[in-house]
């Protein structure tokens, strides 16, 4: 909510006893001080009534100056909020001071975007976005000398010069590329329902993006990270709380922010994990099998779970990732692994093993199917392992077919 409040300010002034009223504003995106330029004696401002007392002599008119501003701020407010207008305390400012601000601009736009999915969107996806906004205004500095864009210029061009720029200048892949992109056009389209734009400037571009391989592992591999022994209390943090998502499916910031509250109890004993993950807001339920139960018990009394209520003690994304290097190294497990793999072996090893892809999907929380069918494939070991059900049913035709011959 915004709220407004005049002040008779003391410092900056060059007059004995004198001060500036002054406009505080507040319940923007950052407060707006702004100065009315009135210069009078102290004794004469009436802060409880927010006003020049009488006795001033210009009282009248410095007063009816201040209720004017007053009116412009409210004004202006509410002429932006009909119109779903941005409203930032840097438009405000420049309205006051009477500069235009008739066209909305491109970092403006981002950055109205970000202020209001922080309660929609995860703060990684936040951070996602704050990355694309430092890209862009690095590309309008480099490549079109302009600290800003306006929001109504925008077109086919712009675009295709941003990809060549991120291609060339920035060395990202292709699908680092048509996701930065995908980030900008949901700006747009969010700039499109809130009026701001009549037309999709970018309505031709078609994505593209080069297919990747997900590296998981297998159970043999998840079994040898099970025998690491290590003398090293990090590494042992690392390696369990790798091998609890291995076995829940769990992604980093969502075993992060697991708690007691999310464990509970079925009607046949067996404990599930239930929660909206963290990324999509999705319900998610995961059964805990016994090697998970054994590791929620193994660090039950742990000094930082005891003082966050997490359930798993973790370190940052970062420094995990950097652990499971060594963990990789000390297994002889010759794969890039990743916090993030886990949940790919997980959902992999889920379908390997027959589980239906409805009831994988359920456990990982995806929102679509087809995001679960990506880990649908036919791995080494299935292939094989189908393949060897076949060769069985041969056998009995050829050992016939031999017979037959001989």
């Amino acid at each position: 909510m915004v709220k407004m409040y005049f002040l008779c300010c003391s410092y900056r002034t060059r007059i004995k006893d004198h001060g500036i009223i002054k406009l505080r504003i507040a319940g923007l995106d950052k407060q707006v001080n702004h100065s009315t330029r009135i210069c009078i004696p102290i004794a004469d401002w009436d802060s409880k009534k927010v006003q020049v007392k009488p006795r001033h002599e210009q009282a009248y008119l410095l007063n009816k100056q201040i209720s004017d501003l007053r009116s412009k701020v409210i004004d202006w407010l509410e002429s932006r909020t009909k119109k779903e207008e941005i409203i930032s305390a840097d438009l405000l400012k420049e309205h006051l001071l009477g500069k235009s601000t008739s066209t909305q601009t491109l970092l403006e736009m981002i950055q109205y975007y970000i202020d209001n999915s922080k309660n929609r969107l995860s703060e990684g996806t936040i951070k996602q976005y704050e990355s694309i906004r430092r890209k862009i205004n690095k590309f309008l500095i480099e490549e079109l000398l302009t600290p800003d864009y306006p929001l109504d210029k925008l077109n086919y061009r712009f675009l295709n010069d941003y990809k060549v720029y991120l291609e060339k200048k920035c060395t990202n892949s292709p699908n680092t590329i048509d996701r930065d992109i995908k980030r900008l056009k949901a700006v747009i389209h969010f700039a499109l329902k809130l009026e701001i734009l009549k037309e999709d400037p970018f309505i031709s571009y078609k994505s593209s993006t080069v297919p990747t391989h997900r590296s998981t592992l297998n159970m043999d591999e998840i079994n040898k990270i099970e025998s690491l022994v290590t003398s090293n209390s990090t590494i042992q943090l690392v390696k369990d709380a790798f091998l609890f998502m291995c076995y829940t499916g769990l992604s980093y910031s969502d075993l992060r922010n697991l708690s007691q509250s999310d464990l509970h109890t079925s009607m046949v004993g067996k404990r599930l994990i239930k929660i909206s993950r963290n990324k999509t807001n999705e319900y998610s339920m995961v059964p805990l099998m016994n090697k998970a139960e054994a590791l929620i018990s193994k660090y039950k009394d742990y000094p930082t779970v005891q003082l966050t209520g997490n359930i798993i003690p973790t370190l940052s994304n970062q420094k995990m990732n950097q652990y499971l290097k060594l963990i990789m190294e000390l297994t002889s497990i010759n794969k890039t692994v990743t916090c993030h793999v886990a949940r790919h072996s997980f959902a992999t090893n889920s379908l390997e093993y027959s589980i239906p892809i409805e009831t994988v999907s359920k456990m990982l929380g995806h929102t679509n199917l087809k995001t679960t069918q990506i880990y649908a494939k036919i791995t080494e070991t299935k292939l094989l392992n189908d393949f060897a059900l076949f060769e069985e049913d041969l056998k009995p035709n050829y050992q016939s077919l031999i017979k037959s011959v001989n």
